[in-house]
């Protein structure tokens, strides 16, 4: 009788796009946004083939430097799967350093699939603690997984999260600098070692603020709540206009904005008409030889998804 062959097994996980920080929640906060990057990944007889499609598809890397793909081997390492061959075709649709997690979406993409190929051996819990490892920091992260508002912090060593279903009407406006790009050693390095007393006791509130404010729909609560004194006023220097920009997107009807992320890009929120605010920030930014692309997002609540099937 003739062998019947086993068909291969060809995952595509989409993951959202994330702002962090958020203001006052440094390190601490995120929001996934519908905006999203996709990764398709097949079993193949031998060889790794890499195809990249959109953001970055003549700059990045098509080796294990690559996020995605590291996050791969990583997780079979710790699955014990034995690779023959890959094909893998990633689309980008977030752009890349500017602050809206495309770092965050290729590693998170690169695990889940691998993950699927292995069986599920690991659970969301190693999953994401895996991928905050090597992100080196777990707020888009958690966004990117989860969905909706995340809150994420340790426990000794071990990651802990939660999130929030963010309500359909709020939109968030993103300002994206297209000719300014901000490294984030360098968004770091530019942070103090001590901050204030006052300064950490008004960030608690603030983070506290915005919370309530988006599970209550008091959205000029939540609007205060993204001011912020930990870390946007030491990186304002890497960013032409930031301040100015801040107070255009408040002027135009913004409830609240902030850097997202470590910048360069800009969120404000709303649940007015967002138009306004957008031309106010392009504006803002075009001040200073700055030209910014406008993007209206709403949240995404579901997180990375994953579709499977054998061809």
């Amino acid at each position: 009788k003739q062998r019947l062959r086993r068909k291969k097994l060809k995952v595509k996980v989409r993951v959202p796009a994330t702002a962090a920080n958020l203001g006052a929640g440094f390190n601490c906060l995120g929001l996934a946004l519908e905006l999203y990057n996709t990764l398709e990944i097949s079993e193949a007889n031998s060889g790794v083939s890499i195809k990249i499609l959109g953001e970055g598809k003549n700059g990045l890397p098509k080796n294990r430097s690559n996020l995605s793909l590291n996050a791969i081997y990583k997780v079979f390492d710790i699955c014990g799967y034995k690779l023959k061959g890959l094909k893998i075709k990633i689309h980008n649709r977030i752009p890349i350093a500017r602050g809206l997690g495309s770092s965050a979406a290729a590693i998170v993409a690169g695990a889940v699939a691998a993950n699927e190929l292995c069986g599920k051996k690991l659970s969301q819990d190693d999953l994401i603690q895996l991928c905050a490892d090597l992100e080196g920091h777990p707020d888009n992260i958690a966004a990117a997984f989860l969905g909706g508002l995340t809150i994420c912090g340790y426990e000794d060593s071990k990651l802990i999260y939660t999130n929030i279903f963010v309500r359909y009407g709020l939109r968030a406006i993103i300002a994206v600098p297209q000719n300014l790009k901000v490294k984030t050693k360098d968004a770091v390095a530019v942070l103090p070692k001590r901050v204030p007393f006052a300064d950490a006791v008004f960030n608690l509130s603030r983070v506290a603020f915005f919370i309530n404010g988006m599970m209550t729909d008091e959205l000029d609560i939540m609007g205060l709540g993204m001011d912020d004194r930990l870390h946007q006023s030491y990186r304002k220097g890497l960013i032409p206009g930031l301040e100015d920009v801040f107070r255009a997107a408040r002027g135009a009807g913004a409830h609240g904005v902030a850097l997202s992320g470590a910048g360069p890009s800009v969120i404000a929120i709303t649940n007015r008409f967002p138009d306004p605010i957008g031309e106010a920030m392009k504006k803002a930014f075009a001040a200073k030889g700055i030209k910014a692309e406008i993007m209206i997002l709403d949240a995404d609540n579901k997180g990375v998804t994953v579709k499977v099937k054998r061809a």
